[in-house]
């Protein structure tokens, strides 16, 4: 578990960022070999209470749902100091479910290969036009999203629509994610990342929710997989 837990400490490292407010802090925590499990993680400090919090996500590629019991999140009565990195919450997280992470086998170095971002204060598109480096397929990415507001509440949802070309010119067309599927408090979404997994056939977008409410607005992240045909 110590070697689990300094490889964990690794991948913070890298990723970190002084997470504030309700901005949280988002961290890729690999797959499993077989790339059939993806376990991401998210931390940051309530602004409400002040308090340090945590959330873990293991995902089913194959299934693009969690795995039972596999969203779990937790606040931590604490107050930090300042300078103080509520990262310390995502390892007090981990290490509670610890067990469930080695059952499916997840690596915390196959992290897949990332294939889009959105830097940090970059416009944010709709559509997305990209080259995959690596196998010169190109991708055209197209999120469609619905928001719907009432009262002042905001509820949405939206779907991926996705063509590879590959380097043979033979072209693949795939949809992701529910647009049927309405979520609350949700005001709109972004692509932030596209990852490949290790297996090189399963996508995983890495969404952002921009959160609505009575307290305020904030923001999330989600994940939608789907295995290239």
């Amino acid at each position: 578990m110590k070697r689990t837990l300094f490889v964990l400490a690794a991948a913070l490292i890298v990723v970190s960022t002084a997470a504030a407010g309700d901005v949280p802090e988002l961290v890729n925590l690999g797959f499993s070999p077989d790339s059939a499990f993806f376990l991401f993680g998210q931390y940051g400090i309530d602004e409400a209470t002040g308090q340090p919090y945590a959330e873990l996500y293991l995902v089913d590629t194959k299934r693009n749902e969690f795995v039972p019991q596999g969203a779990v999140r937790k606040s931590f009565p604490t107050k930090l100091e300042p300078g103080q990195d509520p990262a310390g919450a995502l390892f007090a997280l981990y290490a509670e479910h610890v067990e469930a992470v080695k059952k499916r086998r997840i690596d915390h170095l196959k992290q897949g290969r990332l294939i889009y971002v959105l830097l940090n204060g970059a416009p944010q598109a709709d559509a997305l036009q990209f080259q995959d480096f690596k196998t010169q397929a190109q991708y055209g990415v197209k999120l469609a999203q619905s928001v719907v507001e009432r009262n002042g509440a905001a509820s949405s949802s939206f779907g991926i629509s996705v063509t590879v070309t590959g380097k043979d010119g033979i072209v693949k067309r795939f949809e992701a994610g529910n647009p049927t599927y309405s979520r609350d408090g949700v005001a709109g979404y972004a692509i932030r990342r596209i990852l490949v997994a290790p297996d090189e056939r399963t996508l995983v977008f890495i969404v952002e929710k921009k959160l609505s409410s009575a307290k305020g607005a904030g923001y999330s992240y989600m994940v939608e997989t789907v295995l290239v045909p």
